[in-house]
């Protein structure tokens, strides 16, 4: 069974949000949402770019941080000042007005919502995936978040009380390392933990086997994301991770 074509919808940029030196927001709005589906905060959208003087279209995608269905309002994120890309140069560059097309959403990538212990490790590419995730545990769940942020004023305000449970990693102030400070975390955890780690690919092949080496973490409970990776440029990452699954 061939799966479902994604819908595509036309929406336009409703309002901009600075959220911080690299994250902007994009509010977009429109008819074509009516049929969009609610409770999907965390799950992901592809957005449509066609670049200046070039036929075909690019897409990527972008994680939904919020979905408003009485004012048809969709939030996305895009990282901003730390690589270069027609995403990047597109959100530098867009204004209010501008139409964009979307298609989606697609699933959610972590669903066991009644565990007991949870490790999620992300960074600006992912933050609004840990941020759809965390509200849906079970109330006493043991949870640890790691967001590694290029600079104190890249945090951000999220959705549920972070204060107990979310470590910032600031990266241009922390001596030790993003991998120091989770295996430190991991250590005082349950090894039957769910973890989600959505991070630089790099990172996560450094990571992944010592949490289920070192820690003890079991490898089906550990859920990778690679969101992007230094050096290449999202098409040459998206070939690359085909031949080489995290």
């Amino acid at each position: 069974m061939k799966p479902k074509k994604p819908i595509m919808r036309l929406t336009k940029i409703s309002s901009i949000i600075e959220l911080s030196p690299h994250l902007r927001r994009f509010v977009l709005s429109g008819d074509s949402l009516s049929d969009f589906p609610v409770g999907l905060e965390g799950s992901y959208v592809k957005v449509v770019f066609q670049e200046p003087g070039k036929s075909e279209k690019t897409m990527r995608s972008y994680t939904i941080r919020a979905f408003n269905p009485n004012t048809l309002e969709l939030a996305l994120d895009f990282v901003i000042n730390r690589h270069k890309g027609p995403a990047t140069n597109w959100a530098k560059s867009a204004t209010v007005g501008d139409h964009v097309t979307i298609a989606g959403p697609g699933p959610l990538k972590l669903t066991n919502y009644s565990h007991h212990s949870y490790l999620l490790v992300g960074d600006l590419t992912s933050v609004n995936a840990i941020n759809g995730y965390i509200p849906r545990f079970k109330p006493g769940a043991s949870v640890k978040a790691i967001i590694s942020v290029p600079s104190r004023n890249d945090i951000i305000d999220m959705d549920y009380d972070d204060a107990l449970n979310t470590q910032w990693f600031i990266e241009d102030e922390n001596k030790l390392s993003l991998e120091q400070i989770v295996l430190q975390t991991a250590q005082t955890m349950a090894k039957d933990t769910q973890v989600f780690l959505g991070l630089e690919a790099t990172i996560i092949r450094a990571l992944r086997p010592k949490l289920q080496q070192d820690i003890g973490f079991n490898r089906l409970n550990v859920s990778a994301v690679g969101y992007w990776k230094r050096g290449l440029d999202a098409d040459r990452f998206g070939a690359h991770k085909k031949a080489n699954p995290l």
